[in-house]
């Protein structure tokens, strides 16, 4: 048991740190889509490179903190806690903004950040997956007794320990939703350009 929990630490520590990490770079690019000049191309390509880096490796973690995650906790608990029941549906949310976030941006390329619309709504994407990290380490700590400084970010938003879980259809329906549009809205995205 205490194997699994340090794993499950070290994964999330991980996947925290580079998602932070691509987050702060998300918003620089985003705020250099309303200028442009040579200086903030190199920097546009240098934050870029740490966008893909952190969402390329933070991303797939988040799937390995979930599975690592259900190997420290008692089946019994999983299916009665409504705690870690949002817990759970907080972590897959949170895998759904940052996968749509990275087929948006693939997807797109670099032009996502040349021009305003669409480097606002890769900011969205990535301030969704952002806030859903924020609550699934709020819940995480407090649950293992080692509060964080997430748990007072995430009480500006909510208190992630009083919500209530969403139907599975509709947790089903939201993820569908974060995984296909940025898909839509890249095919759409490729038709319009010559």
């Amino acid at each position: 048991m205490e194997r699994a929990k340090a794993i499950h630490t070290i994964i999330v520590e991980m996947t925290t740190g580079m998602l932070v990490l691509a987050t702060v770079a998300v918003v620089i690019l985003t705020g250099l889509a309303f200028g442009s000049s040579e200086r903030r191309h190199r920097l546009r390509e240098a934050a870029d490179a740490v966008v893909l880096f952190g969402t390329g490796i933070g991303t797939p973690m988040i799937l390995l903190a979930i599975i690592s995650g259900f190997r420290q906790w008692p089946v019994e608990a999983l299916l009665h806690g409504a705690i870690i029941q949002n817990k759970i549906f907080a972590s897959i949310i949170a895998l759904c903004f940052w996968g749509a976030f990275l087929l948006f941006r693939l997807a797109g390329g670099r032009q996502v950040w040349e021009r305003p619309g669409p480097a606002l709504y890769a900011l969205a994407l990535a301030l969704g997956g952002f806030i859903y990290l924020v609550f699934t380490a709020s819940i995480g700590g407090s649950l293992a007794g080692k509060p964080s400084g997430f748990e007072e970010l995430a009480r500006l938003f909510i208190e992630t320990r009083r919500t209530f879980v969403l139907p599975m259809t509709v947790s089903v329906l939201l993820a569908a939703a974060g995984v296909l549009l940025p898909v839509a809205v890249a095919s759409w995205a490729k038709k319009k350009t010559p």
